[in-house]
């Protein structure tokens, strides 16, 4: 296994994606999490809401298909490098060897449109995690409103407080009374202004993590594009490959295959083209694992 590295980590997904299955059901998980959060102190709801939102990222993190993708490259790679080296040691290439490289190379462009037509699968299920994301988000926003409201009502009454005793027909009891509700106002005003400052800094993780990961989906578009696309130029090399040894069969009544030497020369030229979107997918379209 070489450094491949695929990780799956809403924005911008493939061409309007259909919320499958998976989406919906996610849907439903998120949407009872986000009932319990709302029902649970700002403490526990931030606690649920970040074992969540880990979740969701690790999930996009691990789609089931990276594995069958990871194993395809490697051994495409791998035959694409073995043949190109074959062909440039060889001093002549027969007809027997061009239809086995010709075959080699058809079943590696098999191989790439296979695993880019795991593309749908993969968005969908991304998607779903990408919703539940954006839908933790929405709740972080909701329990910041509920704060700054309750934090409102709270100093509203202390000024409703202090009009009352600033009043001289209140008794010495109902002005202790209205003392003591003020400090506790003051108390969970504090308290509320800490649960702001938590859910701020969470939302500003939210959003960073939403950014990345919408920045991660591009890369993977553009990834699954690379594999059709690699999948297009290695079934026009079978074909050329195919072409040669039709050539071969053609020219064989001549009693000459000067033209094959010039044909073969242009074949192995045309690895150099391959090996660079090989190394496309190798190299320049790595993606790190981790956030």
């Amino acid at each position: 296994m070489s450094k491949i590295a695929l990780v799956l980590i809403s924005a911008c997904l493939l061409s309007t994606p259909l919320m499958g299955q998976a989406a919906l059901a996610a849907d439903e998980d998120i949407g009872i999490i986000r009932e319990q959060a709302g029902s649970l102190p700002h403490d526990e709801a931030l606690k649920l809401l970040g074992e969540t939102l880990g979740s969701s990222i690790e999930a996009t993190q691990s789609d089931p298909s990276i594995p069958q993708i990871l194993e395809a490259l490697e051994t495409n790679i791998e035959a694409t490098r073995r043949i190109r080296d074959m062909v440039a040691e060889e001093g002549t290439v027969d007809e027997a060897q061009i239809a086995e490289i010709a075959s080699e190379i058809a079943t590696i462009a098999k191989s790439f449109r296979a695993i880019a037509a795991l593309a749908p699968e993969v968005f969908e299920r991304r998607y779903a995690e990408l919703s539940d994301i954006d839908a933790i988000g929405q709740e972080v926003g909701f329990r910041i409103a509920d704060a700054n409201s309750r934090m409102a009502s709270l100093r509203e009454n202390n000024s409703e407080i202090d009009q009352y005793l600033r009043a001289e027909t209140l008794s010495q009891r109902e002005i202790e009374k209205l003392r003591l509700t003020r400090q506790a106002n003051d108390a969970e005003i504090h308290s509320l202004e800490a649960a702001v400052a938590a859910w701020g800094y969470f939302s500003e993780r939210h959003v960073d993590v939403m950014n990345r990961l919408g920045d991660q989906s591009e890369n993977l578009d553009v990834f699954f594009h690379a594999l059709r696309e690699n999948a297009r130029v290695y079934g026009a090399a079978a074909s050329t490959l195919n072409l040669a040894s039709s050539l071969k069969g053609a020219l064989s009544d001549l009693g000459s295959v000067e033209n094959l030497d010039t044909l073969r020369t242009e074949l192995v030229r045309s690895w150099s083209d391959l090996m660079e979107i090989v190394d496309e997918v190798n190299d320049g379209l790595r993606l790190q694992p981790g956030m």
